[in-house]
């Protein structure tokens, strides 16, 4: 008796219906994605590629930032003075502070820029920055910082973003071949008896 009662529960657990319902579920979960219990949604082949794509679009941001911040392969270097410094205001209505430094270029003319980015820290009038400037632009130029942190992080969390996608766009094809198998496993129950 018990080993009808086996025979029976494994026949329903490996049966055509459950083969159907298993492998639709893993279509699902492979392509978009399922609610799992406590609230967290997984992310499906879909999503998992647009957070490769987020992803590498950040590294390309950081990288090209980070470029912004490196000397002119064709440039020269100069110090550079902070002479004044303009103030503006953000969303929120914070003093934001951007510097303006002079230097004097290689033909001797004295040029003065603005720093493109701002800070709400005050900067120090009097404080020197390494300037790298196109000698036939000297308006061109741009502030080497000493460290440049937010470029690397960014870069860093970029290519993390990147690897986790693949990751899960790896485990989300072996999902959606799984459910695909089930589903072709359980047509072939249905046509052979």
């Amino acid at each position: 008796m018990a080993n009808q009662i086996f025979r029976r529960v494994a026949g329903l657990l490996t049966g055509r219906a459950a083969r159907t319902a298993a492998g639709a579920t893993l279509v699902a979960d492979g392509l978009v994605g399922i609610d799992v219990p406590g609230g967290r949604r997984r992310t499906g082949i879909v999503g998992s590629l647009v957070v490769v794509a987020v992803g590498l679009l950040f590294v390309g941001l950081g990288w090209w930032w980070h470029g912004q911040h490196q000397p002119y392969p064709d440039g020269t270097s100069a110090t550079a003075t902070v002479t004044r410094i303009t103030t503006s205001r953000d969303t929120d209505g914070r003093t934001m502070y951007s510097r303006v430094l002079t230097f004097t270029a290689s033909n001797n003319q004295p040029v003065e820029f603005t720093e493109p980015e701002s800070s709400t820290n005050r900067p120090t009038i009097g404080s020197t920055a390494t300037v790298s400037y196109r000698p036939q632009d000297p308006g061109s130029a741009r502030i080497i910082p000493e460290t440049d942190w937010i470029p690397y992080g960014m870069i860093a969390l970029g290519a993390l973003a990147a690897l986790i996608g693949a990751v899960t766009f790896l485990v989300r094809l072996v999902t959606l071949v799984a459910g695909i198998y089930l589903l072709a496993s359980a047509a072939r129950r249905r046509v052979g008896g």
